[in-house]
């Protein structure tokens, strides 16, 4: 089965690496996966490295960040309409049985499947606008009435299904993503008990530097341990705007913390600063479902995360690291581990067998296949 799946970003984060496991699990399952992207990335260079067929196209976006004028969104509309038949070319082309679309923010892969008479997936994977602040160019409500005409639509955690449909929709599925395979989790046990713990208990935020992702709270909470004799340290990893980066670096040099938060800019591959680090913080106030704590969770760390969007899905407060709701209780969640290291190797490894039991790619693969084969049985 030939299936296109239309990216929308060119970084190689979130939902492409989510996408890129997708993809790895489907395969194994006879799935032939064809990809379009809006342009050369890592993520096209890792999709090529894995033989998999990849087209550079515009993936316009039916979501902004601005309020657009009534002349910007017909030229909007305008470019979509080329996008659209551009990609009808690609499903002719590739011989396509089924569109995949992995983001709410582009329309472009439902209009073409439409056009062609093939079926379409639509994924989402993430709010929009709370965690973005980008909403929809043309009228919410018809914008998601126009989703629910894919053939299915799968949601990648509930409290975003939630967020987008009425409960018991017929064509929603929630599946969960998966971060890695069965075997890859034990290899990532082993390398976690091989680390050398000889340093200052370390925290780590591995996402984009903005103010929306928390790192000036992870800061602030830092220098709040530090007063109370707690030397730990911060890795920031991740890029970010010049003048942000600034702003945090100044704020570290107000706190005395210079020595203490490492920024790293963005990395290709984040797993060496999980086995760096002692516990996984996510301070973002709307993470739909945070890929950077199922990373941590598979190399058996601890993760503390904000109790709100898809985190209380990840963490079981208590077990598997620390749900909290203010900044007082992120310091307190953070003192009690950097206290009690034995106490986050714990918790490290329970959330280690949560996400081998409920976020392996096998499983995750295994799920949007059903939907996948639903979807064509009913054509």
């Amino acid at each position: 089965m030939n299936i296109l799946f239309v990216a929308h970003h060119d970084n190689f984060q979130g939902s492409s690496r989510s996408l890129m496991s997708l993809l790895e699990g489907l395969q194994e399952l006879g799935v032939v996966p064809f990809v379009v992207n809006p342009r050369e990335s890592l993520f096209t260079e890792a999709l090529r490295a894995k033989g998999i067929h990849c087209a550079i196209l515009p993936v316009p976006w039916w979501v902004s960040a601005k309020t657009l004028s009534c002349k910007k969104k017909v030229e909007h509309a305008r470019v979509i309409r080329q996008s659209v038949s551009a990609l009808q070319e690609v499903i002719k082309n590739w011989k396509i049985d089924l569109v995949y679309t992995n983001s709410s923010v582009t329309p472009i892969g439902l209009l073409a499947a439409r056009k062609e008479k093939v079926p379409h997936i639509w994924h989402i994977r993430e709010f929009g606008d709370l965690d973005f602040g980008l909403r929809f160019i043309y009228p919410k409500a018809l914008s998601k009435a126009f989703m629910l005409r894919s053939d299915a639509v799968i949601c990648h955690s509930k409290v975003v299904t939630n967020y987008y449909f009425k409960p018991g929709g017929k064509r929603i599925n929630q599946i969960y993503n998966g971060v890695t395979l069965k075997d890859q989790f034990v290899e990532r046990l082993v390398l976690r008990q091989q680390t050398p713990q000889d340093r200052p208990f370390t925290f780590v935020m591995m996402s984009s530097i903005t103010p929306n992702k928390g790192q000036e709270q992870a800061i602030r909470a830092l220098a709040e341990l530090h007063r109370q004799g707690v030397p730990a340290k911060l890795i920031v990893a991740g890029g970010g705007k010049a003048d942000y980066l600034t702003e945090l670096s100044a704020l570290c040099s107000d706190l005395h913390l210079g020595a203490h938060v490492e920024f790293t800019g963005f990395v290709e591959d984040p797993f060496p600063y999980y086995y760096l680090a002692d516990c996984a913080l996510i301070c973002s106030e709307n993470e739909a479902f945070s890929r950077v704590g199922l990373e941590a969770m598979s190399t058996a760390l601890p993760v503390i995360g904000k109790n709100s969007g898809g985190n209380p899905e990840v963490i079981v407060d208590g077990e598997t690291g620390f749900l909290y709701n203010t900044f007082d209780e992120l310091v307190e969640a953070m003192l009690r581990l950097a206290q009690n290291p034995t106490l986050g190797q714990k918790m490290g490894l329970a959330g280690w067998q949560r996400a081998k039991d409920m976020f392996n790619i096998e499983d995750y693969a295994a799920n949007v296949y059903k939907v996948i084969q639903l979807v064509m049985d009913n054509r």
